[in-house]
């Protein structure tokens, strides 16, 4: 991890992810081991902050936000509904409550990824990061009686996989209650091949001028460091990979307004605020849909 942006700046890449959150880390490490890959996360680094690696401190990120530095943002709907987004590398494994369970292999089928290669990434996935809960804390243990009395049946006992009823499934966070965040991964990744530059706020994708191009495609990106400068990285046009490209991993809302500052998405949209067009999208930005942020407090003896 670094926080040289200029030195960053100075090399080409296979592969710029932008966003250093569950996708953005395990996509980052991943390609390592073939490609070089930059790395570019908004936030921080999760290490060392007792805010994110401790159980007790749990929800502690969640309530103290700020606009520029904190570890969680918060954000409202056109609805008026608050909720908050991760602003850390790991993101939102670095501030929710560490929940892991595998999807359904029903959805996997539907969506038509390799089954075997799934299973192979749920396995490096929970070979770092899920860990089976020694006990059940209080509320755990009052949760889980709760749906079995309302009649969630059956009762799966722990089990990963994504099943009906109730079921006790990882963590992780470990058994000396440390959190362990999607950032850990990068440590599989291959050290010789990957930059991981905190404090880096991309403001748009750079692309080929149409002259160049039939279509537009990313040649690289423009960003802020933490001091405000601005810097450009490019991708490798030589690479060995078939194509190199620019990764957005920003999260559900990162991602689409990406797209709209950088000129892809509904083009009177994009007139209205005078962002020049790159590509007519009218449903980039469109349906976003979330759960909205609820908290409550239970007192315990």
């Amino acid at each position: 991890m670094t926080l040289d942006a200029e030195k960053a700046a100075a090399r080409k890449y296979d592969y710029i992810v932008v966003g250093g959150g569950t996708a953005g880390c395990s996509l980052a490490a991943t390609l390592s081991t073939k490609y070089s890959v930059l790395l570019l996360e908004r936030g921080g680094s999760p290490y060392g902050v007792p805010e994110i690696e401790n159980a007790d401190a749990f929800g502690k990120p969640l309530d103290e936000t700020d606009n520029y530095t904190s570890i969680a943002q918060t954000f409202i709907s056109e609805e008026g509904v608050s909720n908050v987004r991760a602003r850390v590398l790991g993101g939102g494994t670095a501030i929710n409550a560490g929940f892991y369970s595998r999807a359904g292999s029903e959805y996997v089928r539907n969506v038509g990824w390799d089954e075997g290669l799934v299973e192979e990434s749920y396995e490096w996935v929970e070979k770092q990061n899920a860990f089976k809960p020694y006990q059940l804390s209080p509320w755990s243990l009052a949760i889980r009686d709760g749906l079995l009395e309302a009649g969630v049946l059956p009762y799966n006992g722990y089990t990963l996989d994504h099943v009906d009823g109730t079921k006790i499934s990882a963590s992780t966070f470990d058994s000396k209650g440390k959190r362990h965040t999607a950032a850990d991964l990068l440590r599989s990744a291959n050290p010789d091949n990957i930059v991981v530059l905190l404090n880096a706020t991309v403001s748009r994708i750079l692309f080929n001028s149409p002259a160049q191009e039939a279509k537009p495609r990313a040649s690289g990106v423009e960003f802020m460091d933490r001091h405000g400068r601005s810097y450009q990285a490019f991708l490798n046009e030589t690479s060995s990979s078939s194509s190199s490209e620019v990764i957005l991993t920003a999260g559900a809302l990162g991602s689409p307004q990406l797209l709209l500052l950088s000129g892809i998405g509904p083009s009177q949209h994009l007139k209205e605020f005078k962002i020049p067009l790159v590509l007519d999208a009218p449903m980039v930005g469109q349906r976003v849909q979330d759960n909205p942020r609820a908290s409550n407090s239970t007192p315990y003896k």
